[in-house]
C-alpha cells in the first residue's frame, strides 16, 4: 500500500477512534515498525499535525483540533461527486475518469467506500468551454504571449483586442479570462464563450497585474474594500454554510440573524447576490453599497409597477 493510504487511514483512527499505535498500522498494513513512526513523522513535521504519544494509553493522538484535516472521507466523496458531474459534461475518456477517481477514492474506509453511489452532483450550468480559443490561452500562458481576439459584448457589438492573458477563471460555472487589454489600457474581465477567434501574436507580454485571490466575485482587480450584509430566517442558515471568499467573516448578533463581511472590487456583483435572498437580505455598510442596493430595488419596483399597468 502507498503512503498515502496509510496516512489516511492514520488520520481516520486520529480523528474518529481517538489515537493510533504503530502496532494498529503495522497490522494493517504490513509494515515495520520504523516506517509506521516515519509515517506519524510525516504527519506531524509535513503536515503540522498536532499530535503527539500518550503513555498511558500507548497510542498516538491529536492535542487539539486538526480542521485541515477532519472529515476526510467525506471531502472526498462530495469532490468525487463533483469530478463526476464534470466528466459527464467535459467528457475525458473512460480510462482517464477512472484513474483519476480510483486515486482520489483510494485512501477512504472501505464502511465509507459502500455508499459513493448514494452521493450524487448535478449542475444544470456546466460551461464548456470552445476547446480551440481555451488552447489558444493556455499557449499565452506558457509562451507569455500577447493574443489578438474578436470579442462580443452584451450588446453584439464585435471588437478587436489584444489582450495580455493573465488568469483562466471559472466562476459560477462561466469561464472567464482576466487580462491586460492593450486597447482600454486597463485591466479587463473577458467572458470565454463571447471570444469569437484567437491567435497568439508572438510578442511578449509587458503589463504586470495585481489579481486578488480573497475578493468576492470575478473582477479581482483594482481595490477591495469591505462590505457588510445582514442575513435573517433561512437566508442566514443557507449563508453561514456557504463560502463568499476566502477570508469572509461572520457574526451572530443573538437575534438569530448573520452578518457577513466580505471584500469585493465590485459593488455591481454583490448587489445582484443579495437581492436574490429576498427580503431576508439587506446591505450594512458601506454607504455607497446601501445606496446602490436601494436604486436597483426601486427599479425593479417602477418595473414591476409597469408591467402590471400592461397587464
Amino acid at each position: 500500500m502507498s503512503q498515502s493510504v496509510r496516512i489516511q487511514f492514520i488520520i481516520r483512527c486520529l480523528n474518529h477512534k481517538g489515537g493510533v499505535s504503530l502496532n494498529e498500522i503495522t497490522s494493517a498494513f504490513e509494515v515495520s515498525r520504523r516506517q509506521a513512526a516515519r509515517d506519524i513523522e510525516y504527519l506531524r513535521d509535513q503536515m503540522h499535525a498536532p499530535v503527539s504519544y500518550n503513555w498511558k494509553t500507548k497510542k498516538y493522538q491529536l492535542t487539539s483540533i486538526w480542521e485541515s484535516y477532519t472529515n476526510t472521507d467525506e471531502r472526498m466523496i462530495i469532490m468525487g461527486a463533483y469530478l463526476k458531474s464534470l466528466f459527464s459534461k467535459i467528457k475525458l475518456g473512460k480510462y482517464f475518469e477512472q484513474e483519476i477517481l480510483t486515486s482520489l477514492y483510494s485512501g477512504i474506509s472501505d464502511d465509507v467506500r459502500r455508499v459513493l453511489d448514494r452521493v450524487e452532483y448535478r449542475s444544470q450550468n456546466i460551461d464548456v468551454p470552445d476547446w480551440e480559443t481555451l488552447s489558444t490561452i493556455i499557449d499565452a500562458f506558457s509562451e507569455n504571449t500577447c493574443v489578438e481576439i474578436e470579442y462580443s459584448s452584451l450588446k453584439d457589438e464585435i471588437s478587436e483586442r489584444t489582450i495580455e492573458p493573465r488568469k483562466l477563471i471559472n466562476y459560477n460555472n462561466t469561464w472567464y479570462v482576466i487580462a491586460y487589454d492593450h486597447r482600454r489600457e486597463d485591466v479587463r474581465t473577458f467572458h470565454l464563450s463571447r471570444i469569437l477567434s484567437a491567435r497568439t501574436t508572438g510578442e511578449p507580454m509587458t503589463h504586470d497585474i495585481q489579481i486578488s485571490d480573497s475578493g468576492y466575485g470575478i473582477y479581482l482587480t483594482g481595490s477591495l474594500a469591505e462590505y457588510r450584509i445582514r442575513f435573517t430566517g433561512n437566508a442566514a442558515r443557507i449563508v453561514s454554510t456557504q463560502v463568499w471568499s476566502s477570508d469572509q467573516k461572520m457574526e451572530y448578533p443573538g437575534d438569530g440573524s448573520l452578518l457577513l463581511t466580505v471584500k469585493s472590487a465590485s459593488i455591481e456583483e454583490l448587489v445582484p447576490a443579495v437581492l436574490s435572498f429576498g427580503d431576508e437580505a439587506e446591505p450594512v455598510s458601506p454607504k455607497s453599497f446601501v445606496d446602490s442596493y436601494k436604486a436597483k430595488v426601486r427599479a425593479l419596483a417602477f418595473r414591476e409597477g409597469l408591467s402590471n399597468q400592461s397587464c
